[in-house]
């Protein structure tokens, strides 16, 4: 994600995406692995810390083997939002340009 689309100035935002991977969490982990990065995404996706911490901690007992909560959930939803290319975009521009247009296509 952060090669194809996300700027520089963005890079906290993707290191902190990477918490809600199990696979990209330490062998070792501390007990406060990963709050300061989850209270980032719930600042940045208007999810209230206070919803998800528990959960989150519970998620992160069972090393992401037991399904996420609701509310964890929720704020994986809104994580997965963010673009990762932008082609989508770019085909809308090309619809939005070719509807906007004088060109007519003679069939």
């Amino acid at each position: 994600m952060t090669a194809r689309l996300l700027p520089e100035s963005e890079s906290e935002l993707s290191n902190a995406v990477e918490v809600l991977e199990p696979n990209s969490w330490p062998q070792e982990m501390a007990v406060e692995h990963g709050e300061v990065e989850l209270r980032l995404l719930c600042d940045r996706f208007l999810v209230p810390v206070s919803e998800v911490k528990h959960e989150f901690r519970d998620y992160k007992d069972s090393q992401g083997k037991r399904k996420e909560g609701e509310k964890l959930k929720k704020l994986i939803n809104r994580v997965n939002t963010l673009p990762v290319s932008t082609a989508c975009c770019e085909r809308g521009f090309s619809k939005m340009n070719a509807v906007c247009s004088d060109y007519i296509e003679h069939v």
